[in-house]
C-alpha cells in the first residue's frame, strides 16, 4: 500500500518524503534570515523606545528649572505656627523679614439653644423652622415626629444646605441638662452674618430656642503700626506674592517674626530628581555599550552610532564652562563647584551637602549657571540635547527608530513575496514528485508483469 507523505502527497517511499522535506526547509531558509533580520530591528525599536522613554522622564524636569524664577523656591516660616503660616509665589515674592500681630482670628457667627436632657429621646416638637437666606428670601424646613429631638434636627439642618451647619453639644456646665444644639454659619467675617432661623414647632415636651448669639467677626491685626481689619483669616494682600493663613492670637505688644527665604531643600529636591534621571539614560548607555565575547550585539544597541551620538551630546551639555568668558572671578564655573560630576562609571554623582551649601551663599551664581540667559547655562544647553535625539523628523534616536520601523515594513514584504513565490515552486514540486511517483510505480508493474511471463523478463 502507497503511504501518505506531507501535504497529501503520497510517496511509494521515504525517500520522496525526505526529498520534499529538503525542498521545502531549503525555501524556508532564505525567509528565516528575513525574519531573524526582523526580530532583530524589533529587539532595537524596543530597546530605542525605553531610552526615549527615559529621556522624555529627563525633559519633564527641566521646565522647573529653566528660568530663574522657576528655580527658585520659597519657604515661609513664623516664630509661632500656631499664630501664622503662609506660602509664597515664587514669582512675585522676595526675601524677607515681617513682624504680625494677630488680635482677633475671623469667626463665623454662631449660636446655641436652651439646654435638654438628652440628645435623642426628648420630643422638642413638630412644624417648620424658617431661615432666612443671604438673597433676603426665606425658606421652610419642616420636622416630622421622626426628627423630632436635638439630633433630628440637626440632621435636617445639615441636609438642608442652607448655609449653616449643625450639631449637638454636650456642655457639662449644667450636667443634669448639658444637650444643646449649635448653630455655626457658613464663612468668616462680618459680611457673612446671618440671622438665625425662627422655631415653629409645637406639641414639644419642652420649648425650644435659641438662648445665645455671637456675631460674626473680621480678623484684626497689626501690620507696620496700622491696624488693619480682613473679613477672612487667609490675608492675600498684605506681604506682596505671600499668603498669610492666620491660626491663633499673639500675645498683647507682641508680633511674630514672618520670614520668607530660599527653600534651599526643595530646590535640592528638584536637582536630585534630575540626576537621578539623567544616570538612567547614562547607565542605560553604559548597559548597552558593555560587550564582550558573549554579547548579542545584533539584538542590542552596543556600538551603535545612535546611542554613542547620545552620550556624547548629553556631556557636552553637561561639560561646557559658560561663565568663563567675561573676566569675572566666579565661584561656580562647572557643574564639579555645584556638587555634580561624573564617575568611573559614567554616571553622575550628587553631593548634596555641597550643594546646598554653594546654593546658600551663591545662590545668584548658581541660579545663572544654571538656567543662563534661556539660551546659555546647563539646562538651556541640556534641553537642546534632548531635543535634538528626539524630535519628530531629525532626531537622531526617533530618527534612528523610524528607519528601523521603516526596514522592518519592507522586510515584511519581502517576507510575503517569498512565502508567495515559495508557495508555487512547493506545489509545482509536488507536481513533479507526483508524475515521479507515477512513473516508477508504472515501471514496477511492468517489471513483476514481465517477471511473472514464461522465461522471465
Amino acid at each position: 500500500m502507497p503511504e501518505v507523505g506531507m501535504d497529501g502527497v503520497q510517496f511509494l517511499s521515504p525517500e520522496f518524503q525526505k526529498a520534499f522535506q529538503m525542498a521545502q526547509q531549503a525555501e524556508r531558509k532564505p525567509i528565516e534570515s528575513l525574519e531573524r533580520r526582523k526580530g532583530s530591528m524589533s529587539s532595537k525599536v524596543e530597546l530605542l523606545n525605553e531610552v526615549l522613554g527615559k529621556i522624555d522622564g529627563v525633559k519633564k524636569l527641566l521646565p522647573p528649572l529653566g528660568t530663574p524664577v522657576a528655580f527658585r523656591e520659597f519657604a515661609v516660616t513664623a516664630d509661632d505656627p500656631k499664630v501664622v503660616t503662609g506660602s509664597a509665589n515664587k514669582g512675585v515674592a522676595d526675601p524677607g523679614k515681617y513682624g504680625l500681630e494677630v488680635m482677633r482670628l475671623a469667626k463665623s457667627a454662631s449660636a446655641v439653644t436652651n439646654r435638654f436632657e438628652d440628645k435623642d429621646k426628648t420630643h422638642i416638637g413638630t412644624g417648620y423652622i424658617r431661615f432666612s437666606t443671604m438673597d433676603g428670601s426665606t425658606k421652610d424646613l419642616f420636622v416630622d415626629n421622626e426628627n423630632a429631638t436635638l439630633d433630628g434636627v440637626a440632621r435636617l439642618i445639615n441636609n438642608s444646605r442652607l448655609g449653616m451647619k449643625a450639631s449637638v453639644i454636650n456642655d457639662q456646665s449644667d450636667p443634669e441638662a448639658p444637650y444643646r444644639l449649635m448653630l455655626i454659619a457658613d464663612g468668616v467675617g462680618s459680611q457673612n452674618d446671618v440671622e438665625y432661623p425662627e422655631f415653629y414647632l409645637v406639641d414639644g415636651e419642652e420649648d425650644f430656642f435659641i438662648d445665645e448669639e455671637i456675631d460674626a467677626t473680621n480678623a484684626l491685626i497689626r501690620y507696620e503700626g496700622f491696624e488693619i481689619e480682613s473679613p477672612t483669616n487667609e490675608i492675600t494682600d498684605l506681604i506682596p506674592g505671600v499668603t498669610l493663613s492666620i491660626r491663633g492670637t499673639t500675645d498683647p505688644g507682641k508680633p511674630t517674626a514672618i520670614t520668607v527665604e530660599q527653600d534651599i531643600p526643595k530646590t535640592t529636591i528638584k536637582v536630585k530628581n534630575l540626576v537621578e534621571n539623567l544616570n538612567q539614560v547614562f547607565g542605560f548607555i553604559q548597559q548597552q555599550n558593555t560587550l564582550d565575547e558573549k554579547s548579542k550585539t545584533m539584538d542590542s544597541l552596543g556600538g551603535d552610532y545612535g546611542i554613542r551620538a547620545a552620550e556624547q551630546r548629553l556631556k557636552q551639555a553637561l561639560s561646557m564652562n559658560f561663565l568663563g568668558f567675561d573676566g569675572i572671578d566666579r565661584n561656580v564655573k562647572s557643574l564639579g563647584d555645584i556638587g555634580i560630576q561624573f564617575n568611573r562609571n559614567g554616571t553622575l554623582e550628587f553631593d548634596e551637602k555641597k550643594f546646598e551649601n554653594v546654593l546658600e551663599s551663591h545662590y545668584h551664581e548658581v541660579t545663572d549657571f544654571l538656567t543662563g540667559d534661556g539660551t546659555t547655562g546647563i539646562i538651556p544647553r541640556l534641553s537642546h540635547a534632548l531635543n535634538s535625539m528626539t524630535r519628530p523628523g531629525d532626531g537622531l534616536l526617533s530618527n534612528q527608530k523610524m528607519n528601523y520601523s521603516g526596514q522592518m515594513s519592507k522586510i515584511d514584504t519581502e517576507i510575503a513575496t517569498k512565502e508567495k513565490q515559495a508557495g508555487v515552486r512547493v506545489e509545482k514540486l509536488k507536481e513533479r514528485l507526483a508524475k515521479a511517483q507515477g512513473a516508477l510505480s508504472s515501471m514496477e508493474k511492468q517489471g513483476a508483469f514481465f517477471q511473472g511471463q514464461p522465461g522471465g523478463a
